[in-house]
């Protein structure tokens, strides 16, 4: 298997960020990145797809969009678009019949920061998804970091200390958004996940403080997602645009928090008469077994049903052997700034 490293969900000047797509990518090198997947708000920008070179190195970058009805209010019902053929805007209204298109299209659709908090600090609403009468969709955007961010934006005491030391307040996904992809798991269905940064770079002031919120490499160091697949990235942008676009849309990898420690070289897969890793399914027999590695000692949690199944504290591996059919997915949390906090959160592996 071979891990790639990305970044899903940020903004560029074709919307309300504050880079170009040449700049986003040369911080993406720097931050040591694989691949960007940018999703500026209802515009499929064309023409800028493609590998991204650097003298230190270079990063794939791809584009989709982030769907809404600007007429909505108030706003929510974000929607990620990635890997569709053409403009999916105009179906921003309707957000079934935005999935089908999508699906229809050849693309994946996830909802962003379905769970968002108000930051009433800045006097910004919460962009959360209210339209859950809907079926198809791909999967979620589990760990958003802007949206984790805003939860203590509160009073502009806390928004101070907040901007001056965001690692002591970016925890985990939000609780609310486990639930409920817990809840789609348990019934049945195959819902993959993402986490990005939602990277902007805008500059904020309060009074004499003036920051950039956050700088685009700062973002890329932090939540993230990993990617395994089959064959390495072959340079070439016609068979590596749909390969990654597949990988994502299959749940093929975790979302990790790197900023702590590099979640690179974990790994969660299954063996049984068959063998599969996050996203694939596994034939349940009597020797089944799930198996777990991470990159450096933590909590592990393994999660079935909604339920803690089997843990191990400040350990590396962890071996199960279930005795149920199902989604199964790992947790994993590490010490950092005082407290522990969300590291690895990965797509299941589906026994069948």
């Amino acid at each position: 298997m071979h891990e790639i490293i990305g970044n899903i969900h940020l903004h560029t000047t074709y919307s309300d960020g504050t880079g170009t797509h040449e700049e986003v990518a040369a911080a993406a090198v720097a931050a040591g990145l694989d691949f960007l997947v940018v999703t500026d708000h209802n515009v499929l920008v064309e023409e800028v797809d493609g590998y991204y070179k650097t003298p230190q190195g270079q990063v794939l970058l791809l584009t989709g969009e982030e769907v809404h009805d600007v007429r909505r209010e108030p706003q929510c019902n974000h929607c990620l678009v990635i890997g569709a053929q053409g403009e999916m805007a105009t179906h921003a209204p309707n957000p079934q019949q935005l999935i089908n298109e999508v699906q229809r299209a050849g693309g994946y659709t996830f909802l962003a920061h379905p769970h968002d908090p108000p930051a009433t600090a800045v006097h910004e609403q919460d962009y959360a998804w209210y339209d859950w009468d809907i079926e198809g969709f791909t999967g979620l955007e589990l760990w958003n970091y802007m949206s984790n961010f805003k939860k203590p934006l509160t009073s502009k005491l806390n928004a101070l200390r907040a901007a001056l030391h965001p690692e002591r307040y970016i925890d985990q996904p939000p609780p609310a958004t486990l639930a409920k992809w817990d809840e789609l798991l348990t019934r049945g269905k195959r819902v993959a996940v993402v986490g990005g940064s939602d990277g902007h770079a805008i500059t904020y002031q309060m009074g004499p403080m003036r920051r950039t919120l956050f700088p685009y490499e700062y973002m890329f160091r932090c939540v993230n997602t990993h990617l395994l697949l089959d064959e390495p990235l072959t340079g070439e942008l016609a068979k590596d645009k749909p390969t990654l676009f597949k990988a994502i849309g299959n749940g093929r990898g975790w979302v990790g928090y790197d900023l702590p420690h590099p979640t690179r070289g974990f790994r969660f897969s299954g063996q049984s008469k068959t063998k599969g890793v996050m996203g694939d399914d596994v034939v349940m027999d009597a020797g089944a077994t799930l198996q777990i590695l991470t990159p450096a000692k933590c909590y592990i949690r393994l999660i079935h049903n909604g339920q803690i199944i089997a843990s191990a504290d400040n350990d590396i591996r962890l071996t199960h052997i279930p005795i149920e059919t199902g989604a199964y997915r790992v947790e994993c949390y590490i010490p950092f700034e005082g407290q522990l906090r969300g590291w690895i959160f990965t797509n299941p592996i589906y026994l069948v």
